[in-house]
């Protein structure tokens, strides 16, 4: 009996934990549709997620650019060649990833962020995880993730080539909806879908790291929250970090300022949400700007702030996080899956964002007024006192559009059957 076969690729379960969300919610999903599905994950930390991956049953192969370049592209460009002439390039000379990508039913492409004006460098990646399996001819869909604009001149070409040959695009907003229709993409394509991961579960977790500091830190923090202390999970990022270090702005110091305005009354729990621990390195790495903000408040900061701090420090995946943030009064996210966790759990969230990726998700549940881009620190400080202040309706407003949310993620998966091609068994079945 043949099984359906899904690739996935853009994410990973070791460092971006916003991937990691995306990643497991995608195949425990899918799993509740078709439990009988085979699985693969095309990976750029492939090492890393195989040692922490707890399920044997998931293959994972290598997405470095590199292996994209020189392995996928290389032979599926062969492949295609050979089929152009009527022929079937062998099997036996396929690098395994490739002959695995080239017997799937469909490739997914969960990028949270593709496409888009001012990430050109990124171009040639988003274009090689996807261009393989179409000269496989091997259907890709999008899922939900953000994409555009399309004005710089590459870009737009890039999209016109590449978007336009998938079997399907979810658009994870109204913004980047209207950025498809600007590059007039086929209406009968693409559709808005809310973010994958408002879809996460704890038992889709595939992995298990620090488990026991997390208890030990939540459990300091059910006893803040017994004894009516209030909580602010702060998310940093190290891409705004990054941006900021561009513009020559001190994110790490605009942030401690933060902290320190909104006074003693309050305790902080500083979390990443793109953990690669025992690298001394920013570029995905949270922990990295966590540490900085360490070194510099263990310097600047009175004994009395100190005490009221806890730093997370280690890797954490997405299941850790939740069970942070749900202890949580309050939310200031530097990343995009931070918010989706507050969201989520219905704790009032905050953005210190760069991109429109943050307010077409926040402007579901009213809320596009807390998003502020990372350049302007003097008007973060106003959006969070405003959320300080309007709390109760902040709550409301996330219990009521909450269901409509998931409702609108929930359809990508429901709609995903009709999008491929059914295999022998489903025909079968369909024939009973």
């Amino acid at each position: 009996m043949n099984q359906q076969r899904v690739a996935i690729i853009g994410a990973t379960l070791w460092g971006n934990r916003g991937a990691e969300a995306m990643l497991v919610t995608t195949i425990g999903e899918i799993r509740q549709r078709q439990p009988n599905t085979i699985f693969t994950v095309y990976s750029y930390f492939p090492e890393a997620d195989r040692r922490i991956l707890r399920d044997p049953d998931i293959r994972i192969f290598s997405a470095r650019p590199s292996v994209l370049v020189l392995s996928h592209f290389v032979f599926s460009l062969l492949c295609w060649l050979t089929g152009l002439i009527g022929l079937r390039f062998p099997q036996a000379l396929l690098p395994e990833s490739v002959d695995n990508l080239r017997q799937c039913d469909v490739l997914l492409d969960i990028n949270g962020i593709s496409f888009a004006d001012g990430r050109e460098k990124f171009l040639p990646f988003n274009i090689m995880m996807i261009w393989p399996a179409m000269l496989l001819k091997v259907p890709v869909v999008k899922l939900s993730q953000a994409m555009g604009p399309f004005n710089h001149p590459l870009n737009r070409i890039s999209a016109r080539l590449f978007l336009k040959r998938c079997r399907f695009v979810y658009a994870r907003g109204e913004i980047t909806a209207a950025h498809l229709r600007e590059i007039n993409f086929d209406p009968g394509r693409y559709t808005i879908a809310a973010d994958i991961a408002f879809l996460y579960k704890p038992e889709y977790s595939l992995t298990s790291e620090n488990d026991e500091t997390v208890s030990r830190l939540t459990a300091r923090m059910d006893q803040i929250n017994h004894e009516n202390g209030v909580v602010v999970g702060l998310v940093v990022s190290s891409v705004v970090y990054a941006k900021s270090q561009k513009k020559k702005q001190d994110y790490v110091g605009h942030l401690l300022r933060l902290m320190v305005n909104l006074g003693q009354a309050y305790h902080f729990i500083i979390l990443p949400n793109a953990t690669r621990q025992k690298m001394d390195t920013p570029r995905n790495n949270d922990i990295f700007v966590i540490n900085a903000m360490r070194q510099r408040a263990d310097n600047e900061f009175p004994k009395e702030i100190l005490d009221k701090i806890e730093w997370v420090d280690f890797d954490i995946n997405t299941s850790s996080s939740r069970t942070i943030l749900t202890r949580c009064d309050l939310v200031i996210t530097s990343r995009f899956h931070g918010m989706i966790s507050g969201l989520t759990l219905g704790v009032p969230t905050a953005v210190i964002g760069w991109s429109h990726k943050y307010s077409e998700v926040m402007s579901q549940f009213g809320l596009d007024e807390l998003v502020v881009d990372f350049s302007r620190p003097d008007l973060a400080q106003q959006v969070i006192t405003q959320m300080i202040h309007e709390t109760t309706t902040i709550r409301h407003s996330l219990v009521t559009n909450l269901p409509q949310v998931l409702v609108s993620s929930r359809k990508q998966f429901d709609e995903l059957a009709d999008l491929l091609p059914r295999t022998s068994s489903q025909i079968a079945t369909d024939s009973q």
